[in-house]
């Protein structure tokens, strides 16, 4: 297998005998960040090996393991990734196991804790849509495409996350809808990707050079077309308007056709996926979320840390943090008129805009900020983990 992203403390010539994680997901190297980085700062962490399809951020304690790629191809991405996994955790022997997303991560997770008699623990960081009606309606490149509900594979989904030791959600809605599903309250906590307060923070006195700036995957969930249809209607009030689109995907070409055909391919500025997205934060002023799902957007917290003023669609566990015209905006998903009238408030009202990005900063810093996830995973890796040598508890239930 190959190894890529080694930062594990090599040769700093002390022997660390603290947790060991071996880890499974493939998210960019922001959402990483957000949830490896308050794990890793933990001292009693040792290290997180991550198995991806691509190489992590350099961070401390941390490195990514990649399957080879013969081994890819025989068995594709999903099986590559058991198999690396289990090989990984053979010769290393992880504390904990743990994976992001349910499908596959959850699955190969589930089967490398119960070969190897090790804890997992599974991050839902979709939301309820990850396992409502078999994951439809969810981002994952097979369950989405379902053309409908099936009710008997959602019923799959969920024994597969009542396994687990520890069920991570983003927020109150999603740790409900498990409760009810039957997972055992105790199993399942909220803990949202963390805030670096330190990088996402408000750009005091700066000029804006964006108005307007979205993020995310140009994926359809995301509905980035309506960031687009609400700029151009609002563009015709506002000819010296300016947006930004961070992100990339399979849409971006569509988007930009359609930036183009309503005149304001000139205004918008598409700067595709970005390491710095802090920067480009920090010259903007509204941050606005299109979404259809979501589970607690990482991207809209940062934003919020960064004291932009937030309009978000109504969706996932946004009203964590978004309380309507105190710390931002709702506005349904879909609903374009209703984003173009709530952009219209704040745009005109540069008291309510200062006001609202004061209160979203602090709403950002109390739900996600990176000590307070780090008290989080000190609870559960540390003081209330599984007493029992390399048991998982789940798994003998």
């Amino acid at each position: 297998m190959a190894e890529a992203g080694v930062n594990a403390n090599e040769g700093s010539g002390a022997k660390l005998n603290g947790l060991r994680i071996l880890a499974t997901v493939t998210l960019g190297p922001n959402q990483l960040r957000a949830h490896l980085e308050p794990i890793l700062r933990l001292p009693e962490v040792e290290s997180i090996t991550l198995v991806s399809d691509r190489a992590g951020p350099s961070m401390p304690k941390f490195r990514t393991v990649i399957p080879r790629r013969p081994l890819t191809r025989l068995l594709g991405r999903a099986g590559a990734k058991l198999i690396t996994c289990l090989s990984v955790a053979r010769r290393e022997r992880p504390d904990w196991i743990v994976s992001y997303n349910l499908v596959p991560h959850t699955i190969n997770a589930r089967l490398v804790g119960w070969l190897l008699h090790r804890p997992v623990m599974c991050h839902l960081i979709g939301g309820p849509v990850e396992w409502q009606g078999g994951g439809w309606r969810s981002d994952n490149r097979i369950l989405g495409r379902l053309p409908r509900p099936f009710h008997l594979l959602e019923a799959l989904l969920v024994r597969l996350i009542r396994g687990c030791d520890v069920v991570v959600v983003m927020g109150p809605q999603s740790r409900e809808s498990l409760i009810e599903r039957g997972v055992p309250p105790e199993r399942v906590v909220i803990v949202p990707g963390g805030v670096d307060p330190q990088r996402f923070r408000p750009a005091n006195g700066a000029t804006p050079v964006y108005q307007l700036v979205t993020a995310g995957r140009l994926i359809p969930t995301k509905q980035t077309l309506d960031f687009v249809r609400a700029f151009a209607r609002l563009r015709v009030r506002r000819p010296a308007l300016k947006a930004a689109v961070l992100g990339d995907g399979p849409l971006e070409q569509a988007i930009r056709a359609e930036a183009n055909r309503l005149g304001v391919d000139g205004a918008i500025e598409f700067l595709g996926f970005r390491h710095d997205i802090e920067n480009i934060y920090a010259q903007s002023e509204i941050f606005v979320l299109t979404s259809r799902n979501e589970g607690l957007s990482l991207a809209m917290l940062e934003a919020m840390a960064s004291g932009l003023t937030v309009v978000v669609s109504d969706v996932g566990e946004a009203r964590v943090v978004v309380e309507d015209a105190r710390s931002g905006y709702l506005f349904p998903p879909g609903d374009v008129d209703a984003l173009v009238d709530r952009l219209e408030r704040v745009l005109d009202d540069a008291p309510l805009r200062a006001r609202l990005g004061q209160a979203a900063e602090k709403e950002a810093l109390r739900v996600a900020e990176y000590g307070r996830i780090e008290a989080a995973y000190r609870r559960i890796l540390v003081e209330e983990a599984p007493r029992d040598e390399g048991a998982s508890t789940a798994s003998k239930s």
